[in-house]
């Protein structure tokens, strides 16, 4: 046997064994992280206590809890953001808490005009105000406040982004 092929036989034992070692090194990866998705789970929901008095704490006034009242689920908007040096678009779909079950017919009536309002208010923003929790929050409230000057004072107790998609 040549000096050549007895030298390229260890070479091949090499990479057959660093190939065998990154798929074994893969595999247990892969399981690991399965496991670790799996045990992990899904958390149960934290329950938040209620203020002695019965009202829900909301800073200025207070609003109704989750849930007491019906929810109105707007369709889809999207709008394009008040960008100059480009194209930028956020499809939002909006769903309001309500304050009693008489609301409901006049946000019915009123879903074209709610829907316009919306529109307006949010083709305004720009990319940096749609981005973060702080932002999110602020164009929920901004959203209410336009609801209840539409529907009426305190029509509404609470803005919900079901979905919020910035392209």
């Amino acid at each position: 046997m040549s000096e050549a092929a007895a030298a390229s036989e260890p070479k091949k034992a090499k990479k057959s064994m660093m190939l065998v070692i990154v798929a074994l090194l893969v595999v247990v990866a892969g399981g690991g992280g399965a496991a670790f998705f799996v045990l992990k789970g899904p958390k149960a929901p934290v329950a938040h206590a209620e203020p002695a008095d019965g009202k829900a704490e909301g800073g200025d006034h207070a609003k109704a809890a989750v849930g007491e009242g019906p929810i109105a689920e707007l369709p889809p908007i999207i709008v394009n953001l008040n960008e100059p040096e480009g194209t930028r678009y956020l499809k939002t779909v909006i769903a309001i808490s309500l304050s009693d079950d008489k609301v409901v017919a006049e946000v019915e009536r009123l879903k074209p005009v709610i829907k316009d309002q919306f529109i307006r208010e949010l083709s305004e923003l720009n990319f940096r105000q749609t981005m973060g929790a702080k932002n999110k929050l602020a164009i929920k409230r901004r959203l209410l406040k336009r609801f209840n000057e539409l529907v009426g004072a305190d029509a509404g107790t609470d803005v919900f982004l079901t979905e919020f998609i910035v392209q």
